[in-house]
């Protein structure tokens, strides 16, 4: 048996052997190991029943151990199919086996504890029990499913945290009961009642939540209302009903049913049936608050909400009162919903072709043939049905555990992806439905875990097609059996989306998204696909991460005003779409605009997404809210044709020709092509255009349309589409006129566009080195490492490089790394190595300047080469200089090659970066948006003062690295402005004490390697750094390369995590609210608060690095300097350094790479404390008297001193953040003011010239000399004298 089991083991390959699951059991969950005695393990060895169970799982033995205790009982008489010989040459080692299995049992018996005190202390019994069924399909379910038992660990320590404590189900069933004795003590009214002159409205304050002036309601046909106590007791429905309650906010819903007498005839028309339904749920409020059955119960624990913010749907909102518990007040709100009866109406009534709605109760004459509405009808039905969908849901799920778990891992899943919210959400009643239909259709049987019903969940509903005709599914058994029952075809003729429940009238989707669901089909696929990666651990991407949904769009399209919402529903909604949605404005909007931008785009968009705004509860004594009055539209790009230039239409014969210029209007044109076909077109945008220009072209199409039907223009609509893009754009006070001719660069360039013209040129030059002949050794190689050669660089790079006397001038050098061919003469002393490489840069200079002209200049750290504006810095790579610098002697004189700081360095620099910049420059050319996103990540951590030396750029990088890599293709936002914000989403929900980077480039690493290294991470974290980044190339030193214990520390850490959550509540606050999107500056400028000190440097300190410029958040003013310093030199950089290096004791250093001039330092909480004196140790220090002990301490005057010192003559002033601040608005102010002085003299002076000039052609008109050519001569002559004199004082003076 045990044979059996171990050639399944080896068929399934793989998975985790039981003996590392058991390790990891141990470690993840405190498990009971059950210690047996000698007597007892042989008792249970020979009991026949349990011979085939994986009874190591309790008395702590591994697999190995049982087959090696078997192997040693079998007495070896049967055929195992070796021959004698194989037997008597094998028997060496079956020895050695047994005596090696002889010492490990002796092993563990030493370590066992001692049986008898643990059986006194209760912890051993006398026998150990064999497994149970349900611990033997677990074990199965671990081999078969899951990846390894950590992943079913996980999954059961989520589902106990989100179990609903004991009290909170107490309290919520004795609530129930509360409830139903309030309604069994309500009274009947009297008599009927008109609806105008109900009296119980007249003596209550309470507002019938239902607002008809919001759904445009002019004329209503006048009906009675009459309070009837409910037959039915009040029951449980939704979550309380499945037992699948999911916090934070607990919401048990309570369910009243209408009696079939409170109805009249013709009351399902018109909204009457809603409009009593809302006058009953105000009766019972205020016989609710009437009443003692709850006790403490006051106006301030009711509140009317809209479900799913339906205005038609209004229900109460009960919070618990505070003696009821603190937690259980905060956490649990009960929601009571009122239904009518099933037998209220014949459900025939309502089938999606009929018409309930009268054009009567918008004062338009009633018409001969009514239009259906299909919408409204589903509205009535998703009452009139709720107790027999109710009652299916509850025969699913209950007793049935597994269902509920299950259940309750997609509620989490929908939750964390917010696509279950609002009035077109994929909710989940409609999750609940389905399962019951798989149950149905018995794809789900009870013997499923709960993984096992999600996974199926998901699959099924990956391959499902409930939009395409006759696709959709119907709970219904008998379709058709009852009179009038709509087929499937005919619900797909009125529904997009189709999902039918019991009774077989009410379509469960009727109010879903055609494109949510779409997109709920897509994120079940790839929940399965994640499922079946071994290399991934799924659990953090399904269920913990969590992905708001306005991060999944690429554009969003808001329209907030009331004029242009207003416009539209007057002039372009038809009256049949306004009857079908009883005049929703937002149903109206969504419907409209959707219909309008998918005829549109068509191919360019995938998805089509609302993002809904829960509308929140108001007081019972308000006037009720309008629900949603506005539309918020995500957009979802596709990446191979969005940005299309051109969109082709019909031939100019064809019938559909004149359609497609009615519907584009103006911008249709006939072109003809290549291809000799002359067609309508339209054309967005030239060829040669940057690709931050094309990702706007859905942008001008949208807005077009709406202006061209809707009449829209663009300053009554907001989209949302590349406003951050800006921060990586060349500053407009920087003119380009001497590039445009010469380069081809436009005035409205950014970085990505000129990190184009720099890799064409860097790929020139690595073709002219590697056509140099004359080398002693063959360029095998060259790889760029610099930022902007893998479009990783937000600073414009502009071809500015100069040589002036013999000195290179540039604001950027981009590296790169060359490799020779191998040679045995490379010489063993390092000195002598680093010479000979200095004779190659000597060499290679040399040959470009005789074959290509190229200006060359040698350094020690490689040759600095200029190129078409451009200057590049070439370094050799030598495997022989890393192992030099790892080479060091041990006391006893024996050389040994250890890992240095400087070797790690080095090799990180020559050979680990080279891989890694490749890969992302592939990962750019991949998805054209990762570079932009680096861009505006990098730019934003410089806008908040940390810089390289507190955050290595790299990280940055590898960071969005990881989450383009980690997602899905499909999944990519293809806007670097979204992509950005779900980077500071990773910043801000990170725990970086358990999260490991892992990014695997091209899937280099192998499947058992992942695991083991995830598992050394978790058990000796204290080895890696605070951010630990890990990739496939830096194997030797796996999470050492990129970050350490200093870059960045802890500090760093926590104080970008909050920099990005506040950055984040500032974007949430205008993205998703009627707000106008922010501009750059409020989130790309560093807060004040916190600085101790500033330091101002002079403007002509600092080059401009040609940024977008943001300001400053220190000074209100600040000269630019377009000066460009030696090539590969920043003053700023050094300076700071310089600092850190000196003082980092004392005070932490801030500063922007992007063109700021100020350095920020903040005192460390222990910098002015007395030490102990040290020799090495008295920077910036002075001597204590303590007695006769010799201490020292820092003083802020003398450390002041010495920043100046250091910085020399390049600081302006040195202050606090006010002082700084007041001075630089004050010399701002200086400075404004003789600039308007001068501008008023100058047009004084204008002004008199004039006058002059006036006066002098008056004179000369009445004198009317004769010209002389002479006389022109002359004055041309001194004309010329007098511009050679003024061309000649700027050099006199530079000279002096």
């Amino acid at each position: 048996m045990v044979q059996n089991k171990k050639n399944m083991n080896k068929k399934k390959g793989g998975k985790m052997p039981l003996k590392s699951v058991e390790e990891k059991v141990n470690k993840l969950k405190k498990a009971e190991i059950a210690v047996v005695d000698d007597e007892t393990e042989d008792e249970e060895m020979q009991t026949p029943d349990t011979e085939g169970y994986d009874s190591m799982i309790e008395n702590g033995t591994s697999d190995d151990d049982s087959e090696e205790q078997e192997a040693s009982e079998d007495d070896g008489s049967g055929d195992d199919g070796f021959s004698d010989k194989e037997e008597e040459e094998e028997e060496p080692s079956k020895k050695y086996e047994k005596a090696n299995n002889k010492r490990k049992q002796e092993q563990v018996a030493a370590q066992q504890p001692d049986t008898k005190k643990l059986k006194k202390a209760g912890v051993v019994g006398e026998k150990v029990k064999p497994p149970t069924l349900e611990e033997i399909n677990k074990l199965k379910e671990t081999r078969n499913l899951f990846h390894s038992n950590l992943f079913r660990l996980q999954i059961k320590e989520m589902l106990e945290e989100v179990k609903i404590k004991d009290k909170y189900n107490n309290y919520i069933n004795g609530f129930l009961e509360q409830f139903k004795t309030f309604v069994k003590g309500l009274k009947d009214m009297p008599e009927k009642e008109d609806m105008n002159k109900l009296s119980f409205l007249k003596k209550s304050s309470i507002q019938v939540p239902l607002n008809l002036p919001a759904l445009k309601v002019e004329q209503q046909k006048l009906f009675q209302f009459q309070f009837l106590k409910p037959k039915v007791e009040p029951f449980f429905i939704g979550a309380c009903n499945t037992k699948t309650l999911l916090g934070p906010q607990l919401q048990a819903d309570i369910c009243v049913v209408m009696p079939p007498d409170c109805w009249q005839k013709e009351n399902y028309l018109n909204l009457q049936y809603d409009q009593k339904r809302a006058f009953y749920l105000t009766y019972l409020t205020q016989k609710l608050l009437e009443s003692k059955v709850v006790p403490d119960l006051k106006a301030e624990n009711l509140k009317f909400v809209y479900y799913k913010n339906n205005p038609l749907k209004p229900l109460l909102e009960i919070t618990p009162p505070e003696s009821a518990g603190k937690k259980i007040s905060q956490k649990l709100v009960f929601r009571i919903f009122v239904a009518g009866d099933e037998s209220s109406f014949k459900l025939n009534r309502f089938v999606p072709w009929n018409n309930n709605v009268r054009s009567s109760l918008y004062g338009v004459e009633e018409e001969a043939v009514h239009t259906a509405t299909p919408s409204y009808n589903s509205n009535v039905l998703f009452d009139l049905t709720m107790q027999a969908n109710q009652k299916l849901l509850q025969e699913t799920f209950e007793n049935r555990k597994n269902f509920q778990e299950g259940f309750l891992l997609l509620k989490v899943w929908l939750r964390q992806r917010q696509l279950d919210m609002g009035y077109s959400g994929f909710n989940c009643h409609i999750m609940a439905m389905f399962i019951a239909y798989l149950v149905k259709q018995k794809k789900l049987h009870n013997n499923m875990s709960s993984y096992q019903v999600a996974r199926n969940v998901w699959n099924n509903l990956a391959l499902s097609n409930w939009n395409e005709l006759n696709k959709g599914i119907s709970l219904c058994t008998g379709s058709g059996s009852t009179p009038n029952q709509p087929t499937i075809e005919q619900f797909h003729a009125h529904f997009k989306v189709v999902f039918v429940d019991i009774s077989g009238f009410f379509n469960i989707c009727s109010n879903l998204s055609e494109d949510v669901y779409k997109r709920i089909q897509l994120e079940a696929k790839l929940a399965v696909d994640m499922l079946n990666d071994m290399k991934l651990n799924s659990f953090q991407y399904l269920f913990m991460m969590k992905v708001p949904l306005y991060t999944q769009m690429d554009h969003i399209l808001k329209i907030n005003k009331a004029d242009a919402v207003e416009q539209i529903l007057e002039m372009h909604v038809s009256p049949a779409d306004k009857y079908n949605n009883a005049g929703y404005t937002y149903a109206l909007l969504l419907e409209t605009i959707s219909k309008l931008l998918k005829k549109g785009l068509n191919r360019r968009v995938d998805f089509l997404i609302p993002l809904e705004q829960a509308v929140l509860p108001w007081n019972i004594n308000e006037s009720p809210s309008e629900a949603l009055q506005e539309l918020h539209l995500g957009l979802i790009l596709n990446a191979e044709n969005a940005y299309e230039i051109l969109d082709k239409g019909p031939e100019s014969i064809d019938k559909s020709a004149a359609e497609f210029r009615a519907f584009w209007g103006e911008k249709a044109q006939l072109r003809r092509f290549q291809d000799g076909s002359i067609t309508e077109s339209v054309v967005w945008a030239n060829a040669n255009d940057d690709l931050a220009k094309k990702r706007l072209i859905v942008r001008s199409i949208v807005l077009y349309l709406l202006q061209h039907h809707f009449q829209l223009e663009q300053k009554d609509v907001e989209y949302i589409a590349g406003e951050l893009d800006a921060v990586y754009s060349l500053t407009k006070g920087f003119k380009i006129d001497n590039f445009k001719s010469k380069y081809k660069i436009q005035q409205e360039t950014d970085a990505e566009a000129l990190s184009l013209h720099v890799i064409r040129e860097f790929d020139d030059l690595a073709r002219k080195l590697n056509g140099l002949k004359d080398l002693p050794l063959e360029i095998v190689s060259i790889a760029p490492i610099s930022p902007v050669l893998r479009y990783c660089d937000p600073r414009p790079v502009l071809p500015q490089a100069r040589c002036i006397q013999e000195q290179f001038f540039a604001n950027n050098v981009q590296h790169g790394i060359i490799q020779l061919g191998l040679s045995g003469k490379w010489p063993g002393e390092l000195a002598a190595l680093r010479a000979l490489k200095t004779a190659f840069y000597i060499q290679i200079a040399s040959l470009l300047k005789e074959h290509h002209k190229l200006l060359c200049k040698v350094t020690y750290d490689g040759v600095l080469v200029l190129k078409q504006g451009y200057c590049f810095n070439l370094e050799i790579a030598h495997p022989k200089e890393v192992g030099l610098l790892k080479k060091e002697k041990t006391e006893k004189g024996i050389t040994t090659h250890v890992d240095c700081p400087e070797s790690i360095a080095l090799e990180k620099r020559h050979y680990i970066l080279p891989k890694v910049a490749g890969a992302l420059k592939a990962l750019h050319q991949c998805h054209p948006s990762f570079g932009p996103t680096v861009m505006i990540a990098k730019r934003w951590l410089y806008s908040q003062l940390i810089d390289d030396g507190q955050w290595p750029e790299e990280c940055t990088e590898l960071l969005v690295a990881s989450q383009f890599l980690k997602t899905s293709s499909k999944f990519i936002s293809n806007s670097p402005q979204m992509s950005f914000v779900r980077f500071l989403h990773l910043l801000a929900n990170t725990d970086w004490k358990t999260e490991m980077f892992l990014i695997n480039f091209n899937n280099a690493m192998q499947e058992t390697e992942i695991p083991d290294l995830e598992q050394k991470f978790s058990t000796d974290r204290d080895s890696f750094p605070p951010l630990c980044l890990v990739t496939a190339y830096d194997r030797q030193h796996y999470g050492k390369i990129w970050t350490s214990e200093q870059l960045p520390n802890t500090h760093v850490l926590a104080r970008v995590t909050l920099l990005a959550r506040q950055c984040l509540e500032i974007i949430e606050s205008t993205l998703l609210t009627s707000a106008t999107f922010i501009k750059p500056v409020h989130i790309f400028k560093a807060p004040t608060e916190g600085y101790d000190l500033v330091i101002q440097l002079k403007p002509e300190a600092v080059s401009n690095t040609l940024t977008f410029e943001l300001g400053s958040p220190f000074v209100d003013f600040t000269k630019p300097n377009w000066h460009m310093p030696l090539a590969d030199s920043n003053f700023m950089r050094n300076a700071v350094q310089k600092l850190r290096e000196a003082y980092s004791e004392f005070a932490a250093f801030f500063y922007n790479p992007c063109g700021g001039k100020e350095i920020a330092i903040v005192w460390k909480p222990d910098a002015f404390e007395s030490k102990e004196f040290k020799v090495n140790e008295v920077n910036g220090c002075s001597f204590v008297a303590t007695g006769d002990v010799k201490r020292v301490q820092a003083k802020k005057e003398i450390l002041i001193e010495d920043f100046k010192f250091i910085l020399k003559d390049y600081y302006l002033r040195i202050g606090s953040v006010d002082s700084v601040r007041k001075a630089s608005f004050s010399k701002s102010t200086e400075f404004y003011n003789a600039l308007r002085k001068e501008k008023l003299r100058y047009f004084a002076v204008k002004e008199q010239e004039e006058k002059t000039a006036a006066a002098n052609k008056k004179n000369t008109t009445k004198m009317q000399p004769k010209k002389s050519k002479t006389s022109l001569n002359s004055i041309a002559t001194t004309s010329k004298q007098i511009n050679k004199k003024q061309k000649q004082k700027p050099k006199k003076a530079k000279k002096n």
